[in-house]
């Protein structure tokens, strides 16, 4: 069988539910989630409702994809191991209230989507932001990052 590898990457959702229209209205942000997408297609992501999960995506649309051109593949698979190792812990929706109400909130073992990239990226010495910690970091903020470059989506498949 031949495997495709797929460089790692960022990929960062427009949503369209109720949820994702009040996160992109509150941080001022085209964006509403944020994953890592790993080398066989799969993401690891924090989703309300699962916690971190792994899938596959079977939707593409409203879906852009970011590289870090300066990352090697050692950094990427620190940062994919960091993440991976937080699958099966709870959402963060305190952290979400948290950008409603603007408040500090207190450190947890609990993740919300970019908190969680920023985080992955952070443990593997890459710092898109490095004034802030990935708990103040949303999609939107994530996106503008100068570290991130727009790549075509899955362009490795063509």
């Amino acid at each position: 069988m031949n495997t495709v590898q797929i460089e790692p990457s960022i990929l960062l959702f427009k949503g369209r539910g109720f949820l994702s229209k009040l996160i992109q209205w509150q941080t001022r942000g085209r964006f509403s989630h944020a994953a890592i997408m790993m080398r066989d297609g799969s993401i690891v992501e924090a989703w309300q409702g699962k916690g971190v999960r792994v899938q596959f995506l079977t939707d593409y649309s409203n879906v852009e994809r970011f590289v870090i051109p300066s990352m090697t593949d050692a950094q990427w698979d620190k940062a994919i191991a960091y993440a991976m190792s937080q699958v099966g812990k709870k959402y963060d929706y305190w952290a979400i209230i948290r950008f409603i109400s603007r408040t500090a909130m207190p450190e947890n073992d609990h993740w919300f989507c970019s908190e969680l990239v920023i985080a992955a990226l952070n443990h593997a010495d890459v710092f898109p932001f490095v004034r802030m910690p990935a708990s103040e970091i949303s999609p939107g903020l994530l996106h503008v990052s100068p570290l991130l470059v727009p790549k075509p989506l899955l362009a490795e498949k063509v």
